[in-house]
Order: structure tokens, then sequence, then C-alpha cells
């Protein structure tokens, strides 16, 4: 019932949208395990601004090929299936912001540091693919985007009020709009049919310890991707918050000196990326 008046409020207020049809078509595609490369080259090349961002990505310094990828089928053979929803989806949040003013920047530079550093811990973990982790660090705030889509001048006074009053912005969210960008989130996630992992870390990436542990690997995941936000809101990567978080890398198994070592390598790579994965 509670979940019920919920909804209703959101639907009131905040206009849910659709994923764009190329991104629908693709993840479609992703997910059907008899899908074959020339299927995904044929849908993506209709598209030539997808196409053109794809191949932006695959040339990209993440990569760091010595050749450059000149078109579809090497782009694809380069990034493979896994990699493509992180495109997939970055290119769709991308498009989703109304406008695209220097708040909207910081929010996607968030979702973005909160991506590659998703992907190392991944990496030093072993708890998840680093695929896997970029994907959902990149998605992990969609409910933010939407939210200040529909009420931008609100958003950003909520914001302010961090700062103002040292509280957290789900707290802020709650008390304001009655929702929070999880809520938000989650719904989005459903409409879009995203697979069930995505949808737990957009709807749980603040949850500890994760409320399901049927299946561990998406308690990790979360978990990865909620000290990945930690560590990019002390670094004041995207909206800084008016107080430092506590990062919890203790819950991934890690030292301090392994946190710290991992935090100076994302520094690096990250600003060697930012000005390309901001463009």
């Amino acid at each position: 019932m509670q979940e019920e008046i919920i909804e209703r409020i959101v639907f009131r207020t905040v206009d849910i949208p659709s994923l764009p049809p190329i991104a629908m078509k693709v993840m479609n595609l992703i997910q059907d395990n008899y899908a074959s490369l020339k299927a995904l080259e044929e849908i993506i090349s209709r598209d030539q601004g997808f196409a053109t961002r794809l191949l932006r990505i695959a040339n990209s310094p993440y990569y760091g090929r010595d050749r450059k990828i000149e078109d579809i089928p090497q782009a694809l053979l380069l990034i493979g299936f896994e990699t493509l929803k992180s495109l997939v989806i970055a290119t769709s949040l991308r498009d989703l912001h109304r406008r695209f003013g220097i708040f909207e920047q910081r929010l996607w530079e968030h979702s973005l540091g909160v991506a590659l550093c998703s992907s190392l811990l991944a990496m030093v973990t072993h708890m998840a693919t680093t695929d896997e982790a970029l994907v959902c660090g990149l998605i992990h705030d969609v409910g933010k985007t939407v939210i200040n889509n529909a009420m931008p001048e609100l958003y950003i006074q909520i914001y302010e009020r961090i700062y103002k009053e040292g509280r957290l912005l789900i707290e802020l969210e709650d008390e304001t709009l009655g929702f929070n960008h999880t809520i938000i989130g989650n719904l989005i996630a459903k409409k879009w049919k995203l697979p069930e992992k995505l949808e737990m870390v957009i709807t749980y990436h603040h949850t500890y310890p994760y409320p399901d542990y049927e299946d561990q690997a998406f308690a990790d995941i979360c978990n990865i991707v909620r000290v990945a936000d930690q560590i990019c809101l002390n670094l004041g990567i995207g909206l800084k918050e008016s107080f430092i978080t506590k990062i919890d890398y203790e819950s991934l198994g890690m030292t301090e000196d392994a946190l710290n070592e991992l935090v100076g390598l994302f520094k690096i790579k990250f600003e060697k990326q930012k000005e390309f994965l901001l463009s």
C-alpha cells in the first residue's frame, strides 16, 4: 500500500522517461544469447550519432589502443557485448538531460567518477567484473537526473540545503519531495526493463547491509558502488557534500593502505580521462 502511494506521488510529480529507441534495441539484443555481432552492427549503423560516439569510445584513452578503430565491426570486437552496455547506458543518460548547465555537468561528472572508481574496486577486490561495475556506477544516480529535469530550481535548492544544514541528500529529498532518487531510479529501471542487477544497484546503493543476501553477487556490486560513491564524495568529484563521508573500505575486505593506493590510482586515471568523458 505504501509503495502504491509513493508511486502515485511520483507519477504526479515527475515524468519517468522512456529508454531511447536505439538504446532499447541494443539492450534487448545484448541480452539475447543468440544475437550476433552482425545484427548489433546493423542496428548501431542506422543511428549516426550513436555510431559516432561508439567509435569515439573505442578510440578513447580508456582502451589505450595503438591503432585507430575506424569502423563499427572493429569497435564491437574491441568493446564486446558486456562493455557495450555501459556505452548504451552512458549515451542514454547523457541524452536524458533536458539542459546541460554547470549543475547538470556536476551530476554527470559524479556518475562518471563513481563508474571508474567502481571498476577499479572490482579489479582490486575481485567481487565483480570491471565492466559490470563500470555500468552499475554509471547508472546508480539516474534518479537524480530525472528529478532535476522535472524540478531544476527546487533540486538545486535541496542541494544548497546540504551545505547549509550538513545533512544527507537522501534525507532532504524525502523531507521535501516525499520520495528520493533511489525510488525514482527503481521506477526508471522497471520501465526500461533493465537487468535485475542494475535495478538493485540503483535502488540500494545507499543501503548497507544489503537487504536480501540470497544473491551474494547483487550484494557485492551494490557495496562496490556504495564505497565508490563515498570515495568520489570525499574527493569532491561532481557535487560535493558539506561533510566528509567515512569510506567503508573494510566492508570490501580492503586495508587502509590498499584504499590509499587505489584512491591515488583513481585520481590519476580520472584526471586523464575527465575531459574526454565529459565531452
